[in-house]
């Protein structure tokens, strides 16, 4: 009996280990290998532990190349910004003398009689894929204006930003306009990017740019790479990455020896250790308590304290990605978000709007996303509209303080309450 169930184990065994042979060769047949060791199968991409080079090289030589043409440039203190006075997206984006997007100037000082807000966060903020008369910071000012509200909406967004770098651009350049209200336009999934340095590292198809980093030390936000190290630089610490001193604090680094383990020679099995790291949201930066998750914590409390010590209400609005909203609105239970800690501390902290709450299932569709999955003009109105309600409600039921005014009186119209 027990020789019988030895033969029959060996056998199964050699079945298995003959399938996964077989599996392994599949793999390695069908992917594909570039000349900086990455390998990709399917939608999935392994890694090697050392940089590649020559895709980073490439990259910042293209940079310089063409810099006195580029839209998005180099930025000492934020990583990089927009040119000012300059057009995007075929001139449908246009950026001001000041640097942020909009087809007019501001003055330094807000209008006496009017109301100022300004809007900071990445591409849903900015408005990626929509023209300038389509993007919602635009139809706020109109939907407000039809509230009875008079406003004027300044947009700070930069596409690729983490939410250390909308927190700089207010301190480097947004808290010269003195707005009276300052939405932070929330995308949770940031949090990877504030664990992020070298922003080629995070998407290798991204501008040649290093980008300044907070990081939590001895209990404190203290700020990394500030100055932001110069697309010139990079090539010399790319080549040797390992023995420059921000290395330990490049997330997208260290992570490449994640699976520089002992079955890390096989294919297969790192192709399978990368599905299921995809298929966990990466919780070691979105979670409570991890790197990522309490750093943007703390990002978000610091710029709120900074907003308020400016004289300032601070608003943040949470912008749901399409797949965020499809698992929302699905019929299936719902697991919380592993971000959602971040949610709840802003909804309790803070002037909190939640966008999805305020959207039917029939957004998920295709028509209201740009081809990249950001917002497309339909949904741009939608959260225009929202958002006016809610900064009206707030406004009327003294929750947004606007330490500027003494009464309402001096930015809503006299008919106010006939237009409500």
């Amino acid at each position: 009996m027990r020789r019988q169930l030895f033969i029959h184990a060996s056998i199964a065994l050699v079945a298995i280990l003959c399938t996964l042979l077989a599996l392994e060769i599949l793999v390695r047949a069908l992917g594909e290998t570039d000349a900086d060791g990455r390998f990709t199968f399917m939608q999935f991409i392994l890694e090697p532990p050392n940089l590649p080079v020559t895709e980073l090289r490439g990259q910042v030589e293209d940079y310089i190349v063409n810099k006195e043409f580029a839209i998005v440039v180099y930025d000492e203190w934020l990583g990089w910004s927009f040119r000012p006075n300059s057009v995007r997206q075929g001139g449908t984006f246009t950026i001001n003398s000041a640097g942020f997007r909009s087809r007019r100037d501001f003055s330094k000082a807000p209008p006496a009689n009017s109301l100022r807000i300004a809007v900071f966060g990445d591409s849903f903020t900015a408005g990626d894929d929509v023209a300038d008369d389509e993007v919602w910071s635009y139809q706020l000012e109109q939907e407000l204006a039809d509230a009875g509200i008079r406003a004027e909406v300044l947009n700070f967004g930069v596409g690729a930003y983490g939410m250390g770098q909308a927190y700089l651009r207010w301190q480097r350049l947004g808290k010269s306009f003195s707005p009276d209200i300052v939405i932070f336009g929330l995308q949770p999934e940031n949090l990877k990017r504030n664990v992020n340095v070298f922003r080629q590292l995070l998407h290798p198809s991204g501008p040649a740019f290093s980008k300044p980093r907070f990081a939590i030390l001895e209990g404190e936000l203290q700020l990394l790479n500030s100055p932001a190290l110069p697309p010139e630089q990079l090539i010399a610490i790319f080549e040797n990455f390992s023995d420059h001193p921000l290395a330990p604090y490049e997330f997208y680094y260290r992570n490449r020896f994640r699976a520089a383990r002992w079955w890390s020679s096989s294919r297969l099995a790192g192709i399978l250790f990368e599905a299921l790291r995809q298929q966990e949201e990466e919780p070691g930066i979105y979670t409570p308590g991890s790197e990522g998750g309490e750093l943007g914590k703390a990002i978000i409390d610091d710029f709120a304290r900074d907003a308020a010590a400016a004289g300032a209400e601070f608003v943040v609005l949470h912008l749901p990605l399409q797949s965020h909203l499809k698992r929302y609105f699905s019929n299936l239970p719902r697991p919380r978000p592993i971000y959602d800690f971040l949610l709840e501390h802003c909804r309790q902290t803070y002037n909190y709007v939640a966008l999805e709450e305020r959207l039917r299932p029939a957004v998920v569709d295709d028509a209201f996303w740009s081809a990249t999955k950001h917002y497309g003009p339909p949904l741009h109105a939608l959260l225009a509209r929202v958002l006016a309600g809610e900064l009206a409600n707030c406004i009327d039921s003294g929750a947004c303080r606007l330490a500027r005014f003494d009464d309402l009186a001096a930015f809503t119209a006299a008919d106010r309450s006939a237009k409500r």
